[in-house]
């Protein structure tokens, strides 16, 4: 197996002419830096570049400005099959007319490998995906996941620094995508080949990553781990694309060392922070559902506008002044569900609010 490579992204811009002739800047000054070995997911809605950054990494769009390194080299202007990267794409991309071993071998035989050495390498990929067996089927044969592996397994069989995936699991059901996205992380692992991974599908990117990179309008957002990116989100936009998220309008009254105090639903609360702010600042409070509870008696009075049970916890909305908020009980005992009209305490855990500014 090759060596993994890190990738690093140096201010990147990629503007395309669009309708009428008008520039759209689709990445805009992105940098960037993947470690060798490392999962790192692009993650953000349709048209925020995310796709783009994957191609010029590939080769198969060149950059507007910037530089794109592959290890120690720089290979702005090197074509596709020079850059030591495979692709595994969303439409699998099989041959229709080639069986499975064929497929996988194909780029073996481009690279006049031995045929020995490429029945070796075929056969040794095929066991790792878990389809030995399969080798003279034809792709409409297979199911999805099947032709999914079979993907990987050939750009795997290439042996490349860095392996590209360009959502890769979006023609399959939810179930498969689930069993698939485990089993694409595994083989990972197994070969620690560095990885940059598309999606818009916020679940497959928490579970797959060692960190991701939130993208809007061709920006980074922000690039941590999962953990970091849920629990302490830079901005609005991904405390609202990543996960669900009650966001609250707050008021610094006062800032002592890493702590603020902050005001907000006429409640005081101290927060830890790593902002600058001051005080009489209009900031947000980040609380997620799973964090709020209700009760009997409290701080905050509210009253149920919705109560669902969803079998492993209760959904509730919630209105406390002139908001609704989303609160998740997830151990609803027998007899503690508050029916739609109930009026009830919000509670708010200093501990799972976090301060963001824009």
């Amino acid at each position: 197996m090759s060596i993994s490579k890190s990738v690093s992204i140096k201010n990147i811009e990629k503007v395309f002419e669009g309708t009428g002739g008008k520039p759209v800047r689709a990445v805009d000054n992105v940098s960037i830096d993947i470690q060798p070995g490392e999962f790192m997911t692009l993650l953000g809605p349709s048209g925020c570049g995310k796709t783009t950054i994957l191609r010029m990494i590939a080769g198969f769009e060149t950059p507007t400005k910037g530089d794109i390194f592959i290890g120690e080299d720089r290979v702005n202007s090197l074509t596709p099959d020079k850059r030591d990267t495979a692709m595994v794409f969303q439409s699998y991309a099989l041959f229709p007319h080639l069986n499975v071993f064929e497929n996988i071998a194909y780029g073996l035989k481009i690279k006049k490998l031995s045929t020995q050495e490429i029945k070796s390498k075929v056969c040794g990929i095929l066991e790792i995906v878990g389809l030995t067996g399969y080798e003279n089927r034809a792709p409409n044969q297979l199911s999805g996941g099947q032709q999914q592996r079979i993907a990987l397994a050939r750009s795997l069989v290439m042996e490349p620094a860095v392996l590209l995936f360009d959502e890769p699991l979006s023609n399959l059901d939810a179930k498969l995508r689930v069993h698939m996205r485990a089993e694409i992380r595994n083989i990972q692992r197994r070969f620690g080949i560095t990885s940059i991974y598309v999606t818009h599908d916020q679940a497959e990117a928490m579970s797959m990553s060692d960190r991701i990179i939130i993208m809007n309008h061709g920006l980074v957002e922000q690039v941590g781990t999962p953990h970091e990116i849920y629990k302490k989100p830079a901005s609005r936009f991904v405390a609202d694309f990543i996960g669900l998220a009650n966001i609250l309008d707050g008021e610094v009254m006062a800032v002592s060392g890493s702590h603020a105090t902050v005001k907000c639903l006429d409640t005081l609360f101290s927060l830890p922070t790593d902002l600058t702010l001051e005080a009489r600042q209009k900031v947000h409070l980040v609380a997620r559902p799973e964090a709020l509870s209700i009760a009997d008696s409290g701080q905050i009075p509210a009253k149920v506008e919705s109560s669902v049970f969803m079998g492993a916890y209760q959904d509730y909305k919630i209105r406390v002044q002139d908001k609704s908020l989303l609160v998740v009980d997830s151990n609803p005992a027998l007899g503690s569900v508050y029916p739609v009209g109930a009026d009830v305490y919000l509670r708010l855990d200093e501990r799972s609010l976090h301060i963001v500014q824009r």
